[in-house]
């Protein structure tokens, strides 16, 4: 007996050690806000070509608040960019996470001068650094910048994210704010989808399926459409979670599927890496999205080019299952949030025999295992292994184009996704201009957009990631700069221009004053170019000139002269 309890002894002390060990691995990061948090977005929304990375914490609409370092550590990646992540801050810490501060206004102290010095040295506004660990050292809630609205973001907030040092791979940062955070509200199911695989609903060969959800009681759903099907189906959802106070909606966490109460599959969104995380074309209908607006359904089919690691958890087969008996299929999707409230949808699918007729794709296949290309007199289409989820049957067409440099190609349908980056070649048919005024439009529902790639030979060759009508433009237009109110920059203290291209696209800017180089912030979004009169080396009673110099992505250069007077 004592050799019994010394050893129950020794077990309760082992596990004892190494609970604590686990709780000591797991820091205690505090704030990086020092207001309420309340998120405008969570970890895992589904965004455009990605998952949201991180949280975004809300500065009641405004700039300027407080950001604190989360941990001790030290300032390892600076990035300042008209784009993505604008100003934004990267620290590395002693228990192997990264924490990222993004979308701010400014830096302050000594990392405020660090970077215009860096700024000053490359004479570029953008810049993105690595910094050695003694350069910039941090300690626990120290003060490092102020909340903004910089690069892409739609408005005023900070995004905070949480990384693996050794693999720059983003976790959920929630599980260490869940106590500042309320959260008492289940997910919300909008729809569901059934799609088809080979299968027929009612008789006919359907892409899928679209159900109601109408709430039973409390977080309880049923759909009252009933409906008949033969063969492989997978399921879909589109659903938003929500939280306590306040009134945005929020990506959803986890899914899990039940057919006839056995575990078929589950979905849980606390982990991405950047190199997988476009596979959401993929884990979403794209085609839904990109025909209703936006519209995001969750889909429990696996594609066969579906590369995703960090989601998928209980998967017996591909995210499908066969209908292939005489009788109600009892379907369960339940919904779930880190807080543990969960929404539940029940439905029925009434298994009816019908043959499933197969009918013969239209178009060229295209093997997602393999490269595949396509060549016309007039255009030429590469696209890579791995480009494609799963095969497809390429669709090509063209017409005359108004600009008439080249026809209007059709590649394929918008509706599909791309992955990698394919090549298209496009026939110069008018080539009367200089090589470098050439460029690509890619035309969306009417939206243009501009393709920069190169000429070659009397084609255009660009990387594209997106299916659409493409056809040549040229660019002869110089871009435009405008002084935005130059008699009141001294009374208001800025500086401020307004460049614009209203073809190819604003390649490069530069200022400078008095002939030597001149630090402007460029914020994309608005189109400005300004700097602080204070941060200008200005002297009294001199009138000082300033050169803007503005290209665009087809060589055409303007260049503007003001004079400015303290």
């Amino acid at each position: 007996m004592p050799i019994m309890k010394n050893a129950v002894l020794i077990i309760i002390l082992l596990t004892t050690t190494i609970l604590a060990q686990a709780q000591q691995a797991q820091p205690a990061f505090v704030s990086p806000l020092g207001i309420d948090l309340l998120l405008s977005a969570n970890f895992g929304e589904l965004r455009a070509n990605h998952f949201h990375s991180g949280l975004d914490f809300k500065t009641r609409g405004s700039i300027g608040y407080k950001v604190y370092a989360a941990d001790e550590g030290y300032v390892s990646r600076i990035a300042v960019s008209p784009w993505g992540y604008g100003k934004a801050l990267y620290i590395d810490h002693p228990s192997g996470y990264t924490t990222v501060y993004a979308h701010l206004d400014d830096f302050v102290g000594a990392i405020a001068d660090t970077i215009k010095r860096m700024q000053y040295a490359c004479e570029s506004y953008a810049i993105d650094t690595l910094l050695s660990p003694g350069m910039l050292p941090v300690t626990r809630g120290m003060y490092i910048a102020k909340s903004g609205n910089s690069g892409s973001s739609g408005g005023p907030h900070l995004h905070f994210e949480i990384r693996h040092t050794a693999t720059e791979s983003p976790i959920d940062p929630l599980p260490w704010y869940r106590h500042l955070i309320k959260d008492g509200i289940a997910p919300e199911p909008r729809l569901v989808a059934v799609y088809m695989h080979d299968a027929v609903v009612e008789g006919e060969s359907l892409p899928k399926k679209v159900l109601q959800p109408e709430r039973v009681s409390g977080n309880s759903y049923k759909t009252n459409t009933h409906f008949e099907a033969w063969g492989r189906v997978s399921l879909g959802v589109k659903a938003y979670d929500r939280m306590s106070n306040t009134n945005n909606i929020y990506g959803v966490r986890q899914v899990r599927c039940y057919v006839d109460d056995s575990l078929m599959y589950e979905s849980i969104i606390d982990s991405i890496t950047f190199a997988e995380t476009r596979y959401i074309n993929s884990f979403i209908d794209y085609k839904e999205l990109r025909s209703n607006k936006g519209s995001t359904i969750m889909r429990t089919a696996v594609l066969p080019g579906n590369k995703l690691s960090t989601i998928y958890r209980t998967m017996p087969g591909d995210g499908t299952f066969v209908i292939d008996e005489e009788r109600a299929y009892r379907c369960r999707m339940e919904l779930c949030d880190l807080y543990g409230n969960i929404s539940t949808v029940h439905f029925d699918i009434q298994g009816k025999y019908k043959e499933y007729a197969s009918q013969e794709p239209e178009g060229v296949c295209f093997d997602y295992r393999h490269d595949n290309e396509y060549a016309t007199d007039e255009v030429n289409v590469y696209v890579p292994a791995g480009a494609l989820y799963e095969n497809l049957y390429f669709d090509y067409s063209s017409r005359p184009s108004e600009q008439g440099y080249s026809s209007q190609h059709l590649l394929h349908t918008a509706h599909a996704p791309l992955h990698k980056w394919c090549e298209v070649a496009i026939k110069i048919t008018c080539d009367t201009l200089p090589d470098n005024k050439y460029y690509l439009e890619h035309n969306y529902n009417g939206k243009k957009s501009e393709v920069i790639g190169r000429y070659d030979a009397g084609w255009y060759v660009a990387k594209v990631r997106n299916w659409g009508r493409y056809t040549v433009a040229a660019d002869l237009v110089s871009p435009e700069v405008v002084a935005l109110k130059p008699e009141s920059w001294v009374a208001n203290g800025s500086v401020e221009f307004k460049i614009s291209d209203k073809g190819s696209g604003v390649n490069t800017y530069r200022v400078e004053l008095d002939g030597a180089y001149c630090l402007f912030e460029y914020d994309a979004k608005r189109s400005r170019l300004s700097c602080n009169i204070a941060d200008m080396p200005l002297e009294k009673g001199k009138t000082h000139k300033l050169t803007v110099t503005v290209t665009d992505n087809c060589d055409n250069s303007t260049k503007k002269e003001h004079t400015i007077k303290l």
